[in-house]
């Protein structure tokens, strides 16, 4: 029973294809169901792993691997829609990628690194999913409701989620920084400076 916080990240990752094809075709009811299903299945991996203590390593990586799957492929779908400009969607991926490179990094010279998701990370995630749930509502049968809806997100909701990226991803990259400028200064330091020394070579 212990695994089956990574049985439903797994399942949610299993989603990612079908929501997007769904997507893709327009159906979107169906789409907004099965994106229903998969937070429903992360919230009940959270509460089981922190409830039971059910965490493990695996889970640790499969859980936000999960998230941003999802909303990587809802976003680039929505892309190619024309719903979502170009720029946005570099930008939330854009900081992702920069992000995996620079916890990359950080564990090739020190060795270890634990991952605390801040509360503008949390805030950023938050706002990335209302706003593709907002955009599948808009693209439903419900009239004048959904261009309006649409047009309230061009305009407030973009660039709320740009400034979040923005604003959350360069936190990361501080704080990790200042870690790794103090780290630089101890024991691991000097096993870091031999590491880049010899990676020199």
């Amino acid at each position: 029973m212990s695994t089956l916080p990574n049985y439903l990240s797994m399942l949610r990752i299993a989603l990612v294809v079908p929501i997007a094809l769904l997507l893709w075709r327009q159906q979107v009811m169906f789409a907004f169901w099965l994106m229903l299903l998969a937070g429903f299945t992360d919230a009940l991996d959270g509460f089981l792993a922190r409830r039971y203590s059910w965490q493990t390593e695996l889970g640790c990586m499969l859980d936000p691997l999960a998230d941003k799957f999802l909303v990587a492929a809802m976003y680039l779908v929505f892309t190619l829609q024309d719903l979502i400009p170009t720029w946005l969607v570099v930008l939330i991926l854009g900081r992702d990628v920069l992000i995996l490179m620079a916890v990359g990094a950080y564990r090739g010279i020190f060795g270890d690194l634990t991952v605390n998701p801040s509360l503008l990370s949390k805030a950023n995630t938050a706002v990335q999913i209302l706003v593709v749930l907002l955009l599948m509502v808009s693209q439903m049968p419900i009239g004048e409701l959904g261009s309006d809806l649409l047009q309230i997100l061009q305009t407030y909701g973009f660039p709320v989620l740009s400034a979040l990226c923005v604003t959350s991803g360069s936190h990361y990259l501080l704080v990790w920084g200042r870690h790794a400028w103090q780290r630089l200064g101890t024991e691991d330091g000097d096993r870091a400076k031999a590491l880049l020394k010899k990676g020199d070579r």
